[in-house]
């Protein structure tokens, strides 16, 4: 039962990215390319959405590395695609919540890499 519990919530974990990557990835970029192009100093409105594109795809790979690994014993899927999050997290957090700083999403989006830097140890044994 333990070890059902600890997949279940991982996965609603990952279900957050999963949601987020399919709305870019769906939208072809566009669902935050101008949010994007505004705080990177007014870059050009495509590369803004080819970025986000990207960004949706790189959301979707990490999480079904993550998804694979904790569904199918596979610690090396697990720790990558953990690792790609976090490093997905790391960069939304400092492009939309240092400057200017705003405490409650930085917290938000520490928590979740934190969770996601803890993942790969907590479902050792799934």
């Amino acid at each position: 039962m333990k070890v059902a519990s600890v997949k279940i919530a991982s996965s609603f974990l990952i279900l957050m990215f999963v949601i987020s990557g399919i709305s870019k990835v769906v939208t072809l970029g566009k669902s935050e390319s101008e949010r994007l192009s505004k705080k990177l100093m007014n870059i050009d409105l495509k590369l803004s959405q080819f970025i986000v594109f990207s960004a949706g795809l790189w959301e979707l790979i990490g999480s079904a590395l993550i998804l694979y690994g904790i569904w199918n014993f596979n610690s090396n899927y697990l720790h990558f695609g953990s690792l790609m999050l976090v490093i997905f997290t790391i960069m939304a957090t400092l492009i939309f919540y240092v400057f200017p700083f705003k405490h409650l999403p930085f917290l938000s989006n520490l928590t979740t890499a934190s969770a996601l830097f803890l993942l790969p140890f907590i479902c050792v044994k799934c």
